[in-house]
């Protein structure tokens, strides 16, 4: 009776031992597995990107490099969505601009679901008549929260400069190297006061490669696809209007505007001012305005598209706004 009593007490005591390690590890073992389902669900999430939002949002988000169905390279028509803008800061740059008073899941979650048909987005959640379901549409979402990380969010994003604002960000001492890479050998036209605010003198002059602006016209950026090519006329411009005279038109298309003026705003915001005649008729705003957000990341690329229209000789291109007083 004695050793019956004793092989009790051990396997009491060895049970409780085993369950105070199991309460003790249970967190860690809870977390290890909802960190294993959110990786599942960002794999599935990536597999539903790829083979449906890749086409307009970019292999990698970024809406730099686009294919149609037949593995040609296009023009993206979606905006950027690892970017910073849209996942760094809380609330981000992207859901102050919308005013968005939600979560950063539920913008997303909600852009999925029910599209932004206005902005050419289609519906994709089966709630709304779209294809996926209620737990692909959530995969997706935490696929491109997935973009979201440190190295991402320290990167402090481009804005390009315009009339009438002023750059309030809480920018370093001395200026971030994007504007040293943009301003080129013009740093001394950039200056920081005590609130760290930026003011540019102008004009600012920034060297442009028409060469390389030829291929993110074409091809990059996907404007040949509606205005044709400038230079040789072949192919024609079909839905925009044609380019080929623009250094010149360009000057008397808006009163108080030259081309490079008008040029500038064009791409960065191209529902200020629609012409008024189209290879088809009266034009419509159809033109993507996602521009200045997908060349945040790489200001030159406006640069050398400037360059490129307006004349290979140009050397550098004015920007045409300031910034500040």
């Amino acid at each position: 009776m004695q050793v019956k009593v004793i092989i009790g007490t051990v396997a009491f005591m060895l049970s409780m031992i085993i369950l105070g390690l199991i309460t003790l590890f249970e967190p860690v073992r809870m977390e290890q597995f909802a960190a294993a389902e959110v990786g599942r669900n960002v794999e599935s999430g990536a597999n539903i990107f790829f083979s449906n939002c890749a086409e307009c949002h970019g292999i990698n988000g970024k809406a730099e490099e686009c294919y149609d169905t037949t593995g040609e390279q296009i023009g993206c028509k979606g905006r950027p969505l690892n970017s910073a803008a849209l996942l760094c800061g809380e609330p981000s740059q992207r859901m102050s601009d919308m005013q968005w008073t939600g979560t950063k899941y539920a913008l997303i979650h909600g852009t999925v679901n029910a599209g932004r048909p206005a902005n050419g987005m289609p519906v994709w959640g089966q709630d709304y008549g779209g294809p996926l379901q209620f737990n692909d549409v959530a995969n997706v979402t935490e696929f491109v929260l997935n973009y979201q990380t440190e190295e991402l969010c320290a990167i402090q994003p481009f804005v390009f400069p315009w009339p009438g604002t002023t750059l309030s960000a809480d920018y370093p001492d001395p200026a971030p190297e994007d504007y040293n890479v943009f301003l080129g050998m013009t740093m001394d036209n950039i200056t920081l006061d005590e609130g760290q605010q930026v003011t540019f003198e102008l004009p600012v002059t920034v060297p442009g490669d028409a060469e390389r602006g030829s291929g993110l016209f074409e091809v990059t950026y996907g404007c040949q696809a509606c205005h044709g090519n400038p230079k040789t006329g072949d192919p024609a411009a079909s839905i925009g209007p044609s380019l080929s005279e623009i250094a010149v038109n360009g000057n008397e298309r808006v009163p108080g505007y030259n081309a490079s003026q008008y040029v500038y705003e064009s791409i960065l915001n191209p529902a200020n001012y629609i012409v008024e005649t189209c290879p088809n008729g009266p034009c419509a705003n159809a033109m993507p305005n996602n521009f200045a957000e997908r060349m945040s990341g790489s200001p030159q690329d406006l640069i050398d598209i400037m360059t490129y229209l307006l004349g290979e000789d140009i050397g550098t291109v004015a920007l045409p706004y300031g910034v500040g007083e």
